[in-house]
């Protein structure tokens, strides 16, 4: 949290402090920033702050020849949202439409300024949320009396981070806020709406965050239907299965989730010079040997040991076949035992490696056995280098495979399905020859860079939708 909720609680304790509430309340209240709504975080409170939301009108945002549009992320850090934001942000910059921006919640530090450096190239302006206080913008919040009085009813639990989103849009004063992932998402929206953005955008990438309990928050559903109510928010999910599961999570309209499928630069993905990659198998004693390819974080939503069950089959046909797996994850101790189990030598668990495109560019084929996926990026870079892919329809995967196109589709558990696919795909060289060639122009014809910014924009209202309500 940044200089304006201190900035909020400072102008809140002086005028507590000249009105005698401070001296009575400040026992009953751990927090000063709690005193002028003692219902923050409560179910009543919380839905008296969404019909208050609703009932905010939008500014006029500034006329500019292009519309302003900041991106909201947590951060930079390597993930496929975080990638998928910059390439929309760098490619839409080159356009003539928006003037896209970029805003992190976090610090930009260590593994959180992973992407910075492309979206610096790409001319993108990135801002970190509360991190230079703007005296004017400060002044601002404590003399607008509804929009202090809305960031106060915010739970006190995430209230922090919500008021230095607010200031900054604000300060910004975009025509549209664009955010990325749950948290972003929430946080976002509420600080949007309060601030008086016209429109927001909700980017959800995966299936809804109650596959995950270890990151749903008790908070996100109420709230997101709570936004959805607002005819100034849409949301936009980058698979069909994950933008269903979404809206029926929710409890909206299937088709108030748009699809946009995540958009691929080849340039970002190079094949290795042959040299490099024949160093590669040598050091990793894969000469002469068929190669089975696992990319994904060793977890539950994974299926790690439906994994080993469809290697083990697969080794037991083809002897002179090798399965590695890169990556972590907190079932790895789990997978490498099972995979010393069924073939210490033959499966092999690398741990987390950062020459994925060698290794796919040496794979024969990719297994993937994921029970949930959002847009998984793997299988998409994986079939880019014309490595064929073997997976299970589980969730976004459908729209990443072009089944006995670029590889095969099986449902999931079916670990029968995954090997006999693989071990045909092992025994068949034309086949594989067929899938190979089919993979790269199959990436290229879905996941199509500008396909994805134009499709993304397309979710955007006009212009003249946004030149409502009064200016403040």
């Amino acid at each position: 949290m940044g200089c304006y909720t201190t900035e909020l609680d400072r102008a809140c304790m002086e005028q507590a402090s000249q009105t005698g509430l401070f001296s009575r309340l400040r026992k009953r209240f751990a927090a000063m920033r709690r005193v002028e709504s003692p219902e923050a975080g409560t179910a009543a409170g919380d839905q008296a702050l969404a019909e208050r939301l609703l009932a905010r009108q939008p500014y006029i945002a500034p006329t500019r020849s292009r519309a302003r549009v900041v991106h909201l992320i947590g951060s930079l850090s390597a993930g496929g949202a975080e990638r998928q934001l910059v390439y929309l942000a760098r490619e839409s910059m080159r356009g003539a439409t928006v003037e896209p921006r970029i805003l992190v919640i976090n610090p930009l530090e260590g593994a959180a300024r992973h992407y910075l450096p492309l979206a610096e190239q790409g001319g993108v302006a990135v801002d970190v949320a509360g991190e230079v206080l703007d005296r004017t913008v400060a002044r601002n919040l404590e003399r607008d009396g509804e929009l202090r009085r809305l960031l106060l009813a915010i739970d006190p639990r995430y209230r922090g981070w919500c008021v230095d989103l607010a200031a900054e849009f604000v300060r910004m004063q975009p025509d549209i806020v664009h955010a990325w992932l749950d948290h972003a998402n929430i946080w976002g929206g509420i600080a949007a709406l309060a601030a008086g953005v016209p429109h927001v955008v909700l980017s959800t990438r995966n299936v809804n965050p109650s596959n995950f309990p270890k990151i749903d928050a008790p908070y996100f559903l109420p709230w997101y239907r709570r936004l959805a109510q607002s005819p100034r928010v849409s949301f936009i999910g980058n698979s069909r299965v994950g933008a269903a599961d979404y809206a029926d999570w929710i409890g909206i309209p299937r088709a108030r989730v748009q699809v946009v499928l995540n958009g691929f630069d080849p340039a970002e993905t190079r094949r290795p010079a042959e040299t490099e990659l024949a160093r590669l198998r040598t050091s990793l004693g894969l000469d002469n040997k068929r190669v089975v390819l696992g990319i994904f974080r060793i977890a539950e939503e994974k299926q790690p040991l439906d994994f080993a069950a469809a290697a083990e089959e697969i080794l037991a046909a083809v002897p002179d076949a090798v399965v590695i797996v890169a990556g972590d994850g907190p079932m790895r101790e789990e997978l490498a035992a099972r995979a010393a189990a069924i073939a210490k030598d033959r499966f092999v668990l690398l741990g987390r490696r950062e020459d994925v495109a060698a290794l796919a560019s040496i794979a024969d084929l990719l297994l993937h056995a994921s029970r949930k996926e959002g847009s998984p990026n793997a299988v998409v870079e994986a079939q880019a280098l014309g490595c064929p892919v073997v997976a299970t329809r589980g969730g976004g995967t459908i729209d990443a495979v072009e089944h006995n196109g670029s590889g095969f589709l099986c449902d999931v558990g079916d670990t029968r399905a995954l090997a006999a696919h693989a071990v045909e795909i092992l025994r068949d060289d034309s086949l594989r020859l067929r899938l190979s060639a089919r993979a790269p122009k199959f990436v290229d014809e879905r996941f199509g860079l500008g396909r994805m910014v134009e499709e993304s924009l397309a979710c955007y209202p006009p212009r003249r939708d946004h030149a409502i309500g009064s200016t403040r």
